[in-house]
């Protein structure tokens, strides 16, 4: 007797749906969770309302029509309020996801939720007992989420470290075709917004395209990864659109899973920030500052611009003014006192600018310093600081750097140091406290033919003249390299 061969049955778990429903007192409530869209039955929102079935499909067959037939003539259907609150809206769930939520067998109509808001709302105003209950019954569900928007409050969204950096992450399970679910990954940078998706779920989500088919693609786009070399391939949002149109519209056989989620993304960087609660860094502190130092800018410039306007009537521009100001707008926040036109001799003979620092121990405690707070700043070329007592002399784009000029800074120099002596005192202040500086924007040619030593730096247009036993610093600011450090150097270099 021939033995019956048997064939063992292969066990295969049922597709899970990508639809959740629930039905509570005669009401289906649906949700979409790849999309997270939701809607409740157009039976249950009648039941909601407190009307018929017909009312509401009536109202949405009326607000899709924009003529009728009137025996021979087509005339405009009557605008209601209603009809135009429901105006190109999108109504049932299945326009939005190309799909239908079936039971039994059977289609459902599923209105999405802000129809459903629609809805009860206008037969609420309309003073129908049921829709009021009910919209009183959402209110009370939706109130915290409301408190928490107006507030600006976020729930802290989950997060995963990629080289020392927090991205913020949201996970979602897919349909990938129609027996397949897979789970899509999509991460922001918190801190730039950057964005993108996880290269396999780019896959999943491109309708279950082969891993290195869509590699190839990404091989010929520039810099497609978030972070390149990284395990973790994460592919910037904007190369995501171009593999979604690439798999969805172009290539065969097009997808059309590609193609859903090309629209659903769209656009991409705000619906990605979207899912993983990404939000835009609020104005902090260091911003309000920031907003502070403008307004003290354009203070400034209102001065220099009456400075100015004072100085035109003369012909005469006063640039060792101008000079004097821009130094302390620089050095503002750094601990140096700078003083205009220093007496430094019982006759009137007035050195151009002095700075002196306050980070020396050597500096007088009764100097009446500004109290900005300290802050990190580089200084421009050639501008040391590093001595207690720093004077400048400068000669602007209308006047010649001579070796009398040079003569009579180190005058000031030796007036300066012999006023700071203490009264009754025979010493004089060490001249190690003591640093001259020249700033000119013309090359001295006349000075370095005369100097007992010229020498250049390894910064351009700076230069250390020796004469008379004195190191003294020359700024040539036609010469200086253009940085934004150099911004006092560089707006003094060319001024007419």
């Amino acid at each position: 007797m021939a033995r019956a061969k048997y064939t063992n049955a292969i066990l295969k778990a049922a597709p899970v749906s990508p639809w959740l429903n629930n039905s509570a007192n005669g009401i289906d409530y649906w949700l979409h969770v790849p999309t997270r869209d939701c809607g409740i039955h157009i039976r249950g929102l009648a039941r909601l309302c407190g009307v018929s079935l017909n009312a509401i499909q009536s109202a949405i067959k009326n607000s899709q029509k924009t003529s009728q037939k009137v025996g021979a003539e087509v005339t405009n259907l009557r605008e209601s309020e209603l009809r135009n609150l429901l105006k190109d809206k999108v109504i049932f769930l299945e326009e939005v996801t190309n799909l239908s939520p079936t039971q039994q067998g059977g289609p459902n109509k599923v209105v999405r939720s802000n129809v459903c808001g629609i809805f009860l709302r206008y037969h609420a105003r309309k003073g129908r007992e049921v829709a009021i209950e009910n919209s009183l019954k959402f209110i009370d569900f939706g109130i915290e989420q409301f408190i928490f928007i107006q507030v600006g409050f976020i729930p802290r969204p989950e997060s995963i470290m990629l080289d020392d950096i927090e991205y913020l992450i949201a996970k979602e399970t897919v349909q990938v075709n129609k027996s397949r679910q897979e789970e899509v990954q999509f991460f922001t940078n918190p801190i730039t917004g950057e964005c993108g998706i996880e290269l396999q779920g780019l896959c999943y989500i491109c309708g279950g395209v082969a891993l290195k088919h869509v590699k190839t693609f990404l091989e010929a786009q520039q810099d497609p990864y978030v972070q390149t070399n990284h395990p973790q391939q994460i592919v910037k949002a904007s190369i995501c659109a171009k593999v979604l149109e690439h798999f969805g519209h172009q290539h065969k056989p097009r997808k059309t899973v590609a193609q859903h989620w090309a629209k659903s993304l769209n656009p991409i960087v705000p619906v990605l920030h979207q899912k993983t609660n990404y939000q835009a860094p609020a104005v902090t502190d260091r911003e309000s500052m920031l907003q502070a130092e403008i307004a003290n800018l354009k203070q400034e410039n209102e001065h220099l611009r009456q400075l100015a306007h004072q100085t035109r009537g003369s012909g005469n521009m006063d640039w060792h003014d101008f000079l004097v100001h821009f130094l302390k707008q620089s050095l503002k926040t750094q601990p140096y006192l700078i003083e205009m036109e220093k007496l430094v001799a019982k006759r009137d003979q007035y050195l151009d600018c002095l700075i002196i620092s306050k980070a020396s121990i050597d500096a007088p405690n009764s100097i009446p310093f500004p109290s900005f707070p300290i802050a990190e700043a580089p200084l421009p070329d050639g501008l040391i600081l590093e001595k207690t007592y720093n004077l400048i002399s400068y000669k602007s784009c209308r006047e010649s750097l001579t070796l009398w000029a040079v003569q009579e800074l180190i005058g000031y120099y030796t007036g300066l140091r012999k006023d700071l002596r203490p009264e009754y005192a025979q010493q004089l202040p060490d001249a190690q406290l003591f640093q001259l500086y020249i700033v000119t924007t013309h090359y001295p040619q006349n000075v370095v033919e005369q100097a007992q030593s010229w020498q250049s730096t390894d910064k351009p247009g700076v230069y250390w003249l020796y004469t008379s036993g004195l190191w003294i610093q020359v700024i040539v600011t036609s010469q200086i390299a253009l940085e934004p450090h150099n911004a006092i150097w560089n707006l003094l270099s060319d001024i007419k």
